[in-house]
């Protein structure tokens, strides 16, 4: 009798539901996910969702745009980022450090009196966010970001970051991928590091090698059970 598929992640030999963890880490990401993208089974933002706790999924539709999203972004409760490169795109690095300062200053605001007004002034006057950084990641093929931008005025008025040079991806699903560009699980984990988060972007990395191989022992019918992926060391 033939096996079938998890309902949840679709694979059939080798169900990944419960290979990974919430990772510690704060970065907050929305992954506005094509619809063709949540039926993949190599789609990896699905394994983005499963170990940053502060990520959620919206499946991009063209004509209605996530309200409560855009309602979370008109009240200022944080500051939305869309990474996609661009003449115009801050460094992540930049924006994480420029983030970092503002913080540091409304620390000192607080205990500030005389120079009080100094330190106002120095806080208004970074480009740095005063909410929280939310990074919008894209998640679809390179084509079809383009076009969910074009189509999206919401997508494309965000102001955009982009992310230090890389080595190539390691991402093996996918044929045809442009030289230089990433999956989405590898631009988030580049995300991370440009936070500091690096062990949390290399346990990231490490799900994702554990992704593939459980991939492509599905795809090949492989009944031998894989490794489980492990806790790395914060030395790894």
């Amino acid at each position: 009798m033939a096996r079938s598929p998890c309902i949840q992640c679709g694979f059939t030999y080798h169900c990944i539901c419960h290979c990974y963890w919430p990772l510690e880490s704060q970065l907050q990401c929305v992954l506005v996910m094509h619809e063709n993208e949540a039926a993949r089974q190599s789609n990896t933002g699905k394994l983005v969702k499963a170990a940053l706790p502060h990520t959620q999924i919206e499946i991009w539709q063209r004509k209605q745009p996530p309200q409560a999203l855009l309602d979370s972004w008109a009240r200022g409760d944080v500051s939305p980022w869309l990474l996609f490169p661009s003449d115009d795109a801050v460094p992540a690095d930049r924006l994480f450090a420029d983030a970092v300062r503002s913080i540091s200053c409304a620390d000192r605001l607080v205990s500030c009196t005389d120079s009080s007004a100094s330190c106002a002034e120095a806080l208004a006057a970074t480009n740095a966010p005063r909410a929280p950084l939310q990074f919008v990641v894209l998640d679809a093929t390179w084509q079809q970001a383009r076009k969910m931008l074009n189509k999206s005025p919401w997508l494309n008025g965000l102001p955009r970051v982009s992310l230090p040079s890389t080595a190539d991806s390691q991402y093996t699903l996918r044929r045809n991928q442009p030289p230089g560009h990433l999956c989405t699980s590898e631009a988030v984990s580049a995300l991370l590091r440009s936070q500091g988060d690096v062990n949390a972007a290399t346990q990231l990395d490490h799900f994702l090698v554990h992704f593939m191989e459980s991939y492509e022992a599905d795809r090949h019918h492989h009944t031998t059970p894989l490794p489980a992926p492990k806790m790395l060391t914060s030395n790894a």
